[in-house]
């Protein structure tokens, strides 16, 4: 699908699909490596939905894979991710992720204590899921 094409498809589609029906959409294009067309699913979400904390992780991810010059970007959405949720274990290890590939080692150490100590404290399963 050719980007004009894409971009009318996601303007009209929001109002059908909502924030959560993209961020499904960007997962399912990220894993088919349709990344082009990920990202502006993910861009979409954020439109609809600036504070979605688990599309600014995921597309930090995203971006922390594509290379040096979309690091500081990758970081400042995974930062912001943090502001909002700071026990998010994923967004404090793919800000690791994003450190370790600048060369900055201890602060991506510190990332990652974080990231394994949330996920320490994680339970195997969900306690609204006990109720």
């Amino acid at each position: 699908m050719d980007a004009v094409v894409m971009a009318t498809f996601f303007h009209t589609s929001h109002i059908c699909l909502g924030s959560e029906g993209f961020q499904s959409l960007s997962c399912v294009l990220e894993k088919r490596d349709r990344v082009y067309e990920a990202l502006i699913a993910y861009m979409n979400v954020l439109a609809l939905e600036p504070n979605h904390v688990l599309t600014k992780v995921a597309l930090g991810g995203l971006l922390s894979k594509m290379g040096p010059k979309v690091l500081p970007t990758a970081r400042s959405l995974l930062a912001d991710a943090l502001r909002i949720e700071p026990t998010n274990r994923m967004a404090w290890f793919y800000l690791g992720v994003a450190h370790k590939l600048e060369g900055q080692v201890a602060d991506a150490a510190d990332c990652f204590q974080a990231a394994s100590m949330l996920d320490e404290t994680n339970p195997v399963e969900s306690f609204s899921s006990i109720l």
